[in-house]
């Protein structure tokens, strides 16, 4: 059995739902693997199969001892020491060593060789993770990071007091968009260690989906006013802010806008003003804030009249060339090029690894290239690698070269 960390953090972000950003994963994975200890042990235990987690798998299991699901983790896990091969455990296609296991509330990943069981992966099973994605309530929360670097909320907060602040996408979970977005802001600003998430929940794909709808044609959310709320609040407070708004984030940001231009309306036309084109405080309203737009599922042409018109500075944000999101729900493209390769990559979008998704992380197209090639994920299927060929800005890697962007 290949014992390479790297080998365990490929197989995490390609078949699991990875709970932290990838460059931290893979750097939890660089220490030594450590042996479970359950919570019934009351001393060595001496026979069967030593069970070990890497790094990540131990961080999971932590997290989980703080709530009260966790005795079927640890039941599960201890479960491995005297059957790994359970008659109800998947083989990974392709493997002989390689098995994923559920019982009702966990899903474990692990390789079995040499008397050790060595688990790389712990998640929720998606029954458990919607239960507790729906008791989550739109809020705004002070994320910074640890002492390993890693982006965890240090409190909920009511405004808005950092100099960087983010509004995430749909299908984000709180735990999902605390590192998904200061990923995003990292890729865009630099160096930052703190920053402020405007926590847009997730209803389920087909609920966010028609949250989303409503506000790009501007009949205005629950989420887009506390959203609003928000902005005129920073702005109030003389808080120069800036913001990255990814996906459907884009859409509340730019709704936003449009209502308090507007008044609070929810309507385009209030007072007889369409889109606040005659708003008393045209190009000053919410001059205090910028933002880049990532992956958006607004329209650019029509966000920056409205920008324009707040006093808000729009800073080159960030999608690659096949971002479905972007390119057809925002419908910011007329390139033929982009278009067929957005509805081409598209399964990458809904159902791919997060490296290989043109949607998900802040990355250069090189960077997305490079992971369409040689990083963890399913690869290029028939019709995609006909694209790719005929694609004229694809370059051939002869070297693979594992990258989880840095």
């Amino acid at each position: 059995m290949d014992t390479s960390n790297n080998i365990y953090t490929e197989l995490l972000i390609k078949h699991g739902a990875v709970q932290t950003q990838p460059k931290y994963a893979a750097a939890l994975n660089e220490g030594e693997v450590s042996q479970f200890i359950s919570t019934s042990d009351t001393g060595p235990v001496l026979s069967g199969y030593q069970v070990r987690l890497t790094g990540y798998a131990e961080f999971i299991r932590e997290k989980e001892t703080l709530t009260t699901e966790y005795y079927h983790l640890d039941n599960l896990l201890k479960g491995l020491r005297s059957v790994p091969r359970n008659p109800d455990a998947k083989l990974l296609k392709g493997s002989v060593s390689t098995f994923k296991l559920e019982n009702r509330n966990y899903r474990v990943d692990y390789r079995i060789g040499n008397g050790q069981v060595v688990v790389y992966n712990i998640q929720p099973i998606d029954k458990l993770q919607k239960m507790r994605d729906k008791m989550e309530q739109v809020a705004v929360y002070l994320v910074k990071r640890n002492d390993q670097g890693i982006w965890q909320v240090a409190s909920r907060v009511e405004k808005v007091t950092t100099t960087y602040a983010a509004v995430n996408g749909q299908s984000n979970n709180l735990n999902k968009a605390t590192w998904l977005m200061g990923q995003h802001l990292e890729f865009q600003y630099k160096n930052l260690n703190e920053y402020t998430l405007f926590h847009n929940p997730s209803i389920g794909g087909v609920g966010d989906t028609w949250e989303s709808f409503r506000d790009k044609i501007g009949v205005t959310t629950p989420v887009t006013k506390k959203f609003a709320k928000l902005l005129a609040d920073t702005q109030a407070n003389n808080n120069a802010t800036k913001w990255v708004a990814h996906s459907q984030g884009g859409a509340i940001f730019a709704e936003g806008v449009r209502y308090l231009l507007n008044g609070s309306s929810s309507w385009a036309l209030h007072k007889l003003q369409l889109n606040g084109i005659r708003n008393a405080e045209k190009g000053k309203l919410l001059d205090k804030h910028s933002i880049a737009f990532h992956g958006n599922a607004n329209n650019n042409v029509r966000s920056k009249l409205l920008m324009d018109r707040a006093g808000i500075t729009i800073i080159p944000g960030q999608a690659t060339d096949y971002d479905f999101v972007r390119n057809i729900i925002g419908m910011n493209t007329l390139n033929p090029r982009k278009l067929i390769g957005s509805i081409v990559y598209g399964n990458h979008v809904t159902g791919g690894s997060i490296n290989q998704s043109p949607h998900t992380l802040a990355q250069t197209q090189e960077q997305w290239k490079n992971n369409m090639n040689n990083g963890p994920g399913k690869g290029r299927g028939p019709v995609q690698k006909t694209f790719n060929k005929i694609d004229p800005t694809a370059k051939k890697n002869t070297k693979a070269v594992p990258n989880y962007l840095p």
